[in-house]
């Protein structure tokens, strides 16, 4: 990031504009972008804060501690693309509604359908003029901050569920399906959302799919719906709705990886293979917080490869996890590499040299390469440590019954 957090510009166009109180973030890897929409937004006249942020990452991070008015975003970017961060912006009540447009190289029908998905206000294919940009900012910025009568009523009632007043929400959204207004897909399923909430999953169900006659292509409806079913335990038709939704925006990671999530919950091995790889084939980037499930995830579904490269990047963040290195150390043995499994499991006793539970992994390892007398020392060491580990009595009973474990 050139400029943290940001450099606060004069308005060029007087306090007339739109724009003068506005601030703006910038996000692109480019730098050379960064400094081309800094020097439009100024000559545009917008005289709050202009921030800069390198990715999604980045973007995230200076957004916990300044609230900007504006984001400008671009798509593709490394660690967190534009796409991510839209969908984290959009899950945080703080920038539920924030502007966002997002700026591409490239217009598919694929990259439409994602951003819509996320709400997207607008995007602009590079390269553009400082006129474009102005029409579209113009255009956003004046459908949030000026809405229309029943848009604010909608925004109005999307705040009010925010908040915690669910039952005022639905009052509101009543209104917006009578006349004058005109039956909207968002209505309907804001309305499920609310009745879900308060816990009548059948009305809910009722206003998602009132919501899917009117736009059979409102995939947010279908992200609820499967909600709705997962949380009754009918996983199956659960999935079903998120591969329905997954057929109309292809580009998204994680319901990608749900999906895999949803086949494991359900049995189906195979199938979750495929969605969990094709997850991480399309680019998909987890968060920290978020890393050491998914790497057990793809441990559970067979996924050694996968499992391995995402306990490895938790490790360079919590190196003293000795929970991380046992988990790792079995990713590489399903992998036939049990040089680097060893190598792993000798990390671990540095950093914690009596851990029953890796003495007891090393043992499972050599008695794999067939080094009888070095697993059996193994597991006596992890029995010394845990005199009551059954595991490990039942492995030396079943694996060496005329052993003695003293």
């Amino acid at each position: 990031m050139s400029q943290p957090p940001g450099t606060r510009k004069t308005s060029k166009n007087g306090g007339n504009s739109i724009f003068a109180p506005l601030s703006v973030l910038v996000v692109d890897d480019m730098p050379g972008i960064r400094r081309m929409l800094r020097q439009m937004l100024v000559l545009l006249g917008f005289g709050g804060l202009v921030g800069e942020a390198n990715d999604g990452v980045e973007a995230w991070e200076i957004l916990q501690s300044i609230p900007y008015d504006v984001i400008i975003c671009d798509i593709n970017m490394p660690r967190m693309n534009g796409l991510e961060l839209l969908r984290l912006l959009r899950s945080s009540p703080r920038y539920e509604t924030t502007p966002f447009l997002m700026i591409t190289g490239e217009v598919s029908e694929e990259i439409v359908a994602v951003a819509a998905e996320s709400e997207v206000d607008s995007y602009l294919l590079k390269p553009f003029q400082t006129s474009s940009l102005e029409n579209r900012l113009s255009e956003i910025i004046k459908k949030k901050l000026h809405p229309s009568g029943g848009e604010a009523i909608f925004l109005q009632a999307q705040k009010l569920k925010l908040t915690g007043q669910v039952e005022e929400a639905l009052h509101l959204l009543e209104k917006l399906t009578k006349p004058p207004y005109k039956k909207q897909a968002k209505t309907f399923n804001l309305m499920g959302e609310c009745l879900q909430i308060l816990g009548d999953y059948l009305q809910a169900a009722e206003y998602y799919a009132q919501a899917l006659e009117i736009n059979p292509k409102y995939l947010k409806t279908y992200q609820n719906l499967s909600a709705v079913l997962e949380s009754q335990g009918r996983l199956e038709e659960a999935r079903h709705y998120l591969e329905q939704a997954q057929t109309f925006s292809p580009l998204n990671t994680e319901r990608l990886y749900h999906l895999g999530q949803l086949c494991l919950q359900s049995g189906n091995k195979e199938q979750a293979q495929t969605y969990l790889h094709q997850c991480l084939k399309s680019g998909h980037n987890f968060s920290n917080s978020q890393r050491q499930e998914a790497a057990e995830t793809y441990l559970q579904a067979g996924l050694s490869a996968e499992a391995e490269k995402l306990f490895t990047q938790s490790l360079q963040e919590d190196p003293k996890n000795i929970h991380l290195y046992n988990r790792l150390g079995i990713a590489l043995r399903q992998q036939q590499k049990h040089r680097e499994a060893l190598e792993c499991y000798d990390k671990a006793l540095r950093v914690d040299p009596r851990n029953e539970k890796i003495y007891y992994n090393i043992g499972i390892l050599y008695f794999d390469l067939g080094e009888k007398q070095k697993s059996l020392d193994a597991f006596r060491k992890a029995l010394q440590l845990r005199p009551n580990f059954p595991e490990a009595r039942n492995f030396v009973k079943e694996n060496f019954p005329n052993q003695t474990l003293s």
